[in-house]
């Protein structure tokens, strides 16, 4: 199966789905997007983020087939998300909150649904999820941005593997880069989002991991 420059398996995503298969059960949101995040690191880099997208996408476009029905709260990015998130940091690290940020319009495009494929409007939207790899371990994450309460929460499926304070680290930028960007656009000040945020949405926002369940060592 192949959707713009992604290309993977279709019995791949098929098998997830199956009575023995990762996603068994009745899952949420939530499940979908941690256990995603859970591949073997052992497949090649470029499989992993052809096979991550075009999940993320599928989940996507479901959403997008069944909104007459049921008006979702939440999208996702593609793989290449958290990539323009570290290169807009890099850019304006040395400049102060909320002045003088450039903001890279591949960021705008994502915040404003134009970008990935069956995208959302982040004012439409109350969490975000993205996938993220922990670059010194060579581990993937699911990274939940909750809009409401302007905080990061991660699901990491081997939470043994990392201490806090690397995740905290890795994640940093994003942390800084999110309120800058939806400054940019006064997100918190027009559309469903004015005054309706928990907390001071300008800071860096807080990064926390959620209690989810762990991979065996086996």
């Amino acid at each position: 199966m192949q959707f713009g420059n992604v290309e993977a398996e279709i019995e791949f995503l098929a098998s997830l789905v199956k009575a023995d298969g990762w996603l068994k059960g009745d899952v949420s949101v939530i499940d979908y997007a941690f256990v995603l995040m859970s591949i073997d690191y052992e497949i090649d880099k470029k499989n992993m983020l052809q096979h991550l997208d075009l999940g993320l996408y599928l989940m996507r476009k479901r959403q997008q087939q069944l909104e007459e029905v049921e008006i979702a709260d939440w999208t996702t990015t593609d793989v290449f998300f958290m990539n323009h998130i570290s290169t807009c940091f890099a850019e304006n690290k040395r400049k102060k909150q909320q002045v003088g940020w450039k903001i890279r319009k591949s960021l705008l495009n994502v915040v404003n649904g134009k970008v990935p494929p069956c995208g959302m409007d982040w004012q439409n939207v109350y969490k975000v999820y993205t996938p993220f790899m922990l670059t010194k371990y060579k581990h993937w994450v699911a990274v939940m941005i909750d809009l409401v309460l302007c905080e990061i929460k991660v699901y990491d499926s081997k939470v043994s593997l990392i201490p806090d304070d690397i995740v905290k680290e890795e994640l940093a930028p994003l942390s800084i880069t999110l309120p800058n960007l939806l400054n940019t656009i006064d997100f918190y000040e027009e559309g469903v989002y004015a005054n309706n945020c928990s907390r001071d949405w300008w800071c860096p926002w807080p990064i926390e991991r959620v209690d989810v369940p762990q991979q065996s060592n086996e």
